[in-house]
C-alpha cells in the first residue's frame, strides 16, 4: 500500500490529483528571473533534476526551497498573509517566524540575537521574512509573488558615516596601547592628523551554492550536504533545527577550490533555513538562492580610521593615536573577532614607543562577513602604512627610509607588541633586505624617475612595503587540529584530517610529514579530508595556522604508532635471537625498520605491520595538537592571541594611464617566510599568489556601490579578484626557511597573510600620482579601493593643486606681491 505521503515505499501510487513533481521542460532556473513583491530574484544556478525514489530511506519528494527577503533595510512588519501562496498548486510549506517557534528561530546560543527569519521587524534589506518549500521553482515563484506583507519602512542607517553620526555602535570601544601616546605626540617636534576610509569587499565565491538536506526516514536521521569553511558548525546548527542530536546528522563538505570558494557562517544560516523546509515538509530539500543574496554576499567590514601621529625631523615617528570604527551590520554575529584582529595589527612591523589604537563596532542596516582571508589585519596593518606614507611625504623622504628607520629591531628596548607578544626584529630586517636586493629596488627607482621624465600621459611608480601576520585566532579555543591515522593489514595507511578539502595541497603536505617519520612511499599514503563521520570537530581554515595544527597532530599520531610497532619489532628481533637491542635505537626508514645498537638486519615495514596485527596491536590512532599557553583579554588589551608570526615584504611596480586612470602591475617581487616542510615550495608559492591577488582587487578594483548613492559605481565587486588579464606582468616570489626553530615555525604562512602585500600596490599608484605632480609637496588623497574612476578623481585634484599653486607663483616675485 502506498499514498502520496507514504514515507517508506520508493514508488507513489499515481492520481490525477497529484501535483507535478518535476517543473515543466519549458522552465529553465538557470536564466528565469522574477519579482518578488518589491524585492527581484534569480536563480542564477542550474538546478539538478531529482528523480523520485532515488534514496529508498528518504521521502519520494526532492523540493526546492526559495525564500522572501525584506524589500527594505529597516521597518517594522504588520501584517503577513500566506493564504493565497498556500493555495499555489505545487506548494508544500510556506513558513514564518511564528512556524519555526520561538526558541528554533535562532542559529544557536552564540548567536541568540539573530534571528533566522524576521518576525516584528527587518534589519536588513533581503533579510528573510519567509521560506516557501515547494515540488518546482515556478511554484515556490509564484507563491512567494502571492505572499502579502504589509511593511512600515523606517529610516535605516545604511553607511559607517551615518552611524558614527548617530552613535549607533555594538557595545563600546576596545583598545590596545603603549607608553603615552597623547603625551608622545604632544612632545613630538612635528605632528601630523589624517584620515583613511577602507572599503569593504565581497566574497568571490562562485557560484552561488548548493545546499541540500535530505530528511530520512529511516533511523530519524538527516543528511546535509553544505559547502563550507567549517562543516562542523553546520552539523551543529541542522541539528538544532531539526531537533535531533548531532549523532544524527551526516555531513557532506565537499571539495572546495580554496578559502576563497565558500565561507564559515553563511552556510551554517542557510542549512539551518533548509532544515527547518525540510522538517517541515518530511522531504528532501534544495536552497536556491539570488546570486545577490546578502544571505551569502556579505561583504568586509569597512572602516574608518582617523589618527594623529608625532614625529621627528628624520622621520623616526615618536608616538602614534589611531581611531578605528568598523561596519558590523545589524547583527555583529563574531565581528568583535575582527575588531581584536585590526587591533592586534594596527603597529605593524613598527617599534612605536607611544602607541594607541581604540576600535569600535558601528551597527548599520547590512549584512557584514568575517569568513573572508585576512579580515580584519588587512584593515589594521594598512592605517599604519597609510601614516608611514604621510610622514614620509610630509618630510620629503622616501617611504622606504620612513618605514625602514622605524622597524622592530633587537638593538632597542621594543621587542614586543602593545600587547605583550614578542616580535622577531631581525625577521623584518631579513624579509625587508632580501626583497629589495632581489628587486633591485633602489636601482629601479632611479630608473623610474628618469622613466617619468619622459613621459606626460604614463606614470610609472614602485614602492616596498613589510607585513607582519599573526597566525592564530584570538578565540583561543579554535587553535587545535586532529588526525585520525590508521594502517590496513598491506602496511598502507589511511590519514583523516580534521579540515574540509580545499585543493590547496596541503594533503601532499600531509603526506610528505608521515613518509619522513614512518620511512615509509608517499604513495602509500592516503589522505582523506573533509570526513566529519570520524571527525568531531573541524579546524578552522582562516584565522589560524591550519597546516602547522595538523602537522603537528600529525606529529603526535605518528610518535603514538611508532611507540606501538617498536614495541612489536623489538618482539620480532627477540624471536630471532637478538635480545640486546635498545628500543629506544630502532628506525623507520626506506620502508625498512631496524636497530642503531648493533649489526641487526632490518625487518621490512610490512613485517612489522603483520607482527603488528597477528599480536592484536592497535593500529588506529587519533593524533590531536592544541597550541599552548594562548590567551587574549579584550578588555585590557593584552595577551598572547598567535601561534606564531610570519613576515614578509613584497616591492610592487606600477603604471597609470593619465587618461583613463587604468593601473597595470608590472612587477611583484615578494619575499615571505614559507613553511618548515621539505617540499612544499609550489604549495606556498601558489598560495601566496592566490592571496596576492586578493589582496591586489581589493586595493585597485573592488569597490562595492554606495548605498545611498543615486548611480552605481562604475566598477563594483560583481568583478571579482583581478583575473588572468590583471596579473602581474612579472612575479617573483621567494620563500625563505623559518629562522625560527623549525618545530616552532608556522607550518601554513602563505594562505592569508600576503592579502596584505596588496598595499604594496596602493603605495606604489601612490608613488606614480607623486611623479605625476612633481616635486611639489601636495596632498594626494588616494581612496581605497583605488579605482579607475577613483584615480582620474584623484589626478584632478593634484591639477587642481599645481594649477592654484602656479597660480600662486605669478603673482609672487622676490617675496614682493605684484597683484596690486
Amino acid at each position: 500500500m502506498s499514498d502520496d505521503h507514504d514515507n517508506i515505499t520508493p514508488f507513489p501510487s499515481p492520481r490525477g490529483s497529484e501535483p507535478p513533481r518535476e517543473e515543466p521542460k519549458s522552465f529553465r532556473p538557470e536564466v528565469q528571473s522574477r519579482p518578488r513583491g518589491n524585492v527581484s530574484f534569480s536563480t542564477g544556478v542550474e538546478m539538478e533534476r531529482q528523480k523520485p525514489g532515488q534514496d529508498w530511506r528518504s521521502s519520494h519528494r526532492r523540493l526546492y526551497v526559495v525564500l522572501l527577503g525584506s524589500p527594505h533595510a529597516s521597518g517594522s512588519i504588520a501584517r503577513k498573509d500566506a493564504m493565497a501562496a498556500r493555495a499555489v498548486r505545487g506548494v508544500e510549506a510556506v513558513m514564518f517566524a511564528e512556524d519555526l517557534g520561538r526558541y528554533n528561530n535562532t542559529l544557536g546560543d552564540q548567536f541568540k540575537n539573530e534571528p533566522l527569519l524576521a518576525d516584528e521587524e527587518v534589519c536588513y534589506e533581503g533579510q528573510p521574512v519567509a521560506i516557501i518549500a515547494g515540488h518546482s521553482l515556478e511554484a515556490c515563484y509564484e507563491a512567494r509573488d502571492a505572499i502579502k506583507i504589509d511593511y512600515h519602512e523606517a529610516p535605516g542607517i545604511l553607511t559607517l558615516e551615518h552611524a558614527l553620526a548617530m552613535k549607533s555602535y555594538h557595545g563600546g570601544a576596545h583598545k590596545v596601547e603603549r607608553g603615552n601616546a597623547v603625551a608622545g605626540i604632544d612632545e613630538s617636534p612635528r605632528k601630523l592628523r589624517g584620515s583613511l576610509i577602507i572599503g569593504p569587499q565581497r566574497p568571490c565565491a562562485e557560484p552561488v551554492p548548493k545546499i541540500r538536506v535530505n530528511w530520512l526516514q529511516v533511523g530519524n536521521s538527516v543528511e546535509v550536504s553544505a559547502p563550507a569553511l567549517m562543516p562542523t558548525e553546520v552539523r551543529t546548527a541542522v541539528a538544532r533545527a531539526a531537533g535531533l542530536a548531532e549523532s544524527a546528522v551526516t555531513l557532506d563538505p565537499g571539495a572546495l577550490a580554496g578559502p576563497a570558494n565558500a565561507m564559515e557562517l553563511e552556510p551554517v544560516r542557510l542549512a539551518a533555513l533548509a532544515t527547518h523546509a525540510a522538517r517541515k515538509t518530511r522531504s528532501s530539500v534544495e536552497i536556491v538562492l539570488d546570486p545577490d543574496s546578502p544571505l551569502f554576499r556579505g561583504q568586509r567590514h569597512a572602516t574608518r580610521a582617523s589618527y594623529e601621529v608625532g614625529f621627528e625631523d628624520d622621520g623616526y615617528v615618536h608616538a602614534v593615536d589611531i581611531r578605528l570604527a568598523l561596519d558590523a551590520g545589524f547583527f555583529a554575529s563574531d565581528s568583535d573577532i575582527v575588531l581584536d584582529r585590526a587591533l592586534v595589527h594596527s603597529d605593524g612591523t613598527y617599534a612605536v614607543p607611544n602607541f594607541r589604537v581604540r576600535a569600535v563596532l558601528c551597527k548599520t542596516n547590512s549584512v557584514s562577513s568575517s569568513s573572508m582571508p585576512a579580515e580584519g589585519a588587512a584593515q589594521g596593518s594598512w592605517v599604519i602604512e597609510e601614516i608611514m606614507q604621510r610622514v614620509a611625504d610630509d618630510l620629503g623622504l622616501p617611504a622606504h627610509e620612513v618605514r625602514e628607520i622605524n622597524f622592530y629591531d633587537d638593538r632597542t628596548d621594543i621587542r614586543s607588541a602593545p600587547y605583550g607578544q614578542p616580535v622577531n626584529g631581525p625577521a623584518i630586517s631579513r624579509v625587508w633586505g632580501h626583497v629589495i636586493k632581489r628587486s633591485d629596488y633602489y636601482t629601479r627607482f632611479q630608473e623610474i624617475q628618469h622613466w617619468n621624465d619622459r613621459h606626460q600621459n604614463c606614470k610609472r611608480g614602485i614602492a616596498v612595503t613589510p607585513l607582519r601576520f599573526g597566525l592564530g585566532d584570538p578565540r583561543h579555543e579554535r587553535n587545535r587540529g586532529m588526525v585520525l591515522m590508521q594502517i590496513l593489514p598491506d602496511g598502507s595507511i589511511q590519514v583523516r584530517p580534521s579540515v574540509v578539502d580545499l585543493q590547496d595541497g596541503l594533503a601532499g603536505q600531509i603526506q610528505e610529514e608521515i613518509a619522513v617519520r614512518l620511512g615509509i612511499g608517499e604513495d602509500t599514503i592516503r589522505v582523506l579530508p573533509g570526513d566529519f563521520e570520524v571527525i568531531a570537530q573541524a579546524t578552522p581554515v582562516l584565522g589560524v595556522d591550519v597546516a602547522g595544527l595538523i602537522l603537528r597532530a600529525i606529529e603526535d599520531a605518528c610518535s603514538q604508532l611508532i611507540h606501538s610497532l617498536r614495541e612489536v619489532a623489538l618482539q620480532l628481533f627477540a624471536a630471532r635471537g637478538e635480545n640486546a637491542i635498545d628500543m629506544d635505537s630502532i628506525f623507520f626508514a626506506d620502508g625498512l625498520v631496524g636497530s642503531r645498537s648493533g649489526s641487526v638486519e632490518p625487518l621490512t615495514f610490512n613485517q612489522i605491520i603483520q607482527g603488528a596485527w597477528l599480536k592484536r596491536v592497535n593500529l588506529m590512532v587519533t593524533g590531536y595538537h592544541r597550541t599552548p599557553n594562548l590567551w587574549w583579554d579584550r578588555n585590557t588589551g593584552t595577551g598572547w592571541p598567535f601561534s606564531a608570526y610570519t613576515y614578509a615584504a613584497a616591492v610592487t611596480e606600477v603604471q597609470i594611464d593619465t587618461f583613463t586612470g587604468e593601473v597595470d602591475i608590472l612587477r611583484v617581487d615578494i619575499a615571505h617566510e614559507g613553511s618548515p616542510t621539505l617540499n612544499q615550495g609550489d604549495r606556498d608559492a601558489a598560495q601566496l599568489a592566490r592571496a596576492f591577488s586578493i589582496g591586489a582587487g581589493w586595493v585597485l578594483t573592488e569597490a562595492v556601490p554606495d548605498p545611498d548613492a543615486p548611480v552605481t559605481e562604475l566598477f563594483s565587486a560583481d568583478q571579482g579578484i583581478s583575473g588572468f588579464t590583471g596579473a602581474p606582468c612579472i612575479f617573483e616570489s621567494d620563500r625563505l626557511r623559518p629562522s625560527t626553530d623549525l618545530a616552532s615555525a608556522p607550518g601554513d604562512p602563505c594562505s592569508e597573510a600576503p592579502v596584505l602585500l596588496g598595499c604594496s600596490v596602493r603605495q606604489a599608484v601612490w608613488n606614480a600620482m607623486q611623479e605625476f605632480a612633481g616635486s611639489t609637496h601636495l596632498e594626494i588623497d588616494l581612496p581605497l579601493p583605488a579605482t579607475p574612476p577613483a584615480v582620474i578623481k584623484a589626478l584632478k585634484e593634484i591639477s587642481l593643486q599645481m594649477d592654484r599653486l602656479s597660480h600662486q607663483e605669478t603673482h609672487i616675485d622676490d617675496g614682493r606681491n605684484v597683484g596690486y
